[in-house]
């Protein structure tokens, strides 16, 4: 069953000056040490930037929270052998999920030339 959807779509270029004005400290406050290494090893890097950017919000809003109800860092986007994303969840997020019966998070990531964006639909057990 369907517990929750969301999606989220942000401008590359905004990732990039944020990451070029605060690169310690954006790095901190968003990624996990996995995420960051993944990203910088990339071509384009601040693509894979805005696209795990996008997949946190996303995720925030399939859980039916907020930015600032739980960390950045507590959702971590990774990949699976093939390619395909991943959500892990930790702390607060990871509570907030089982509280809610979410048994699992997918996720979809995208983007083009200027945008990144990301759907994430919550799934779990029926009822309420």
């Amino acid at each position: 069953m369907i517990r929750g959807i969301g999606i989220d779509i942000v401008e590359i270029a905004r990732i990039e000056r944020a990451c070029r004005r605060w690169e310690e400290k954006f790095r901190e406050r968003l990624y996990t040490d996995a995420e960051w290494a993944y990203c910088t090893s990339r071509a384009q890097p601040y693509a894979a930037m805005a696209a795990r950017f996008a997949a946190k919000e996303a995720v925030m809003k399939a859980l039916g929270v907020g930015v600032g109800k739980i960390g950045w860092r507590e959702i971590e986007i990774s990949r699976e052998e093939y390619g395909r994303p991943r959500v892990r969840l930790y702390g607060k997020a990871r509570d907030l999920a089982r509280r809610q019966g979410i048994t699992e998070i997918w996720i979809s990531l995208s983007h083009c030339r200027d945008y990144a964006s990301a759907c994430a639909v919550a799934e779990g057990g029926s009822g309420r």
